[in-house]
């Protein structure tokens, strides 16, 4: 003969206003703690690719400032032309003409005895190193290179600026 409880439902079971409320306070902890500790997962990995990224920037940019005191080094005046951005090598047109205002104005950059690269920033499009240069009199200079990110993901120098540092060396 078939058993009746099979048949009825399962009876309710009577719980405690006070337990089911303690219950959803701590489902609601529990939500909460998940979301905070979710909100500092996301941000950890946010800032360690952005510092990632960062030091992908100041490498490869940096990586194009020495190819091109490289090239000036080598007297090879295309190659030091072609780290300029498309505004640098349209306002000068051609190597030769970037080369006599590099000679004319920036000596320090064309034969560095020494270069030290000293402080990095960027905003992902752009980067500024600031570095110091000896030159052959053995005078100190700040050189302030600012880079352009292009499309293509290279980088490309926009300007340079050079000041006589302030301090001698020792």
């Amino acid at each position: 003969m078939p058993s009746d409880s099979n048949s009825r439902p399962p009876s309710p079971i009577k719980k405690d206003p006070r337990t089911q409320k303690e219950h959803s306070i701590q489902q609601r902890i529990w939500k909460l703690w998940l979301v905070i500790f979710a909100a500092g997962l996301a941000a950890a990995f946010t800032t360690s690719m952005a510092q990632a990224n960062e030091a992908i920037d100041k490498q490869e940019s940096r990586a194009v400032i020495e190819a091109q005191l490289e090239a000036f080094k080598q007297g090879d005046s295309a190659k030091a032309f072609s780290y300029a951005t498309p505004n640098i090598q349209t306002m000068f047109g051609d190597a030769e003409t970037f080369m006599q205002m590099v000679r004319k104005g920036y000596d320090v950059v064309l034969m560095p005895v020494t270069v030290r690269f000293v402080k990095f920033q960027t905003d992902g499009a752009n980067a500024l190193h600031a570095v110091q240069m000896i030159d052959r009199q053995k005078t100190l200079w700040n050189v302030y290179y600012v880079l352009q990110k292009r499309p293509d993901g290279s980088w490309k120098i926009s300007s340079c600026e050079t000041e006589k540092a302030e301090t001698d060396l020792i």
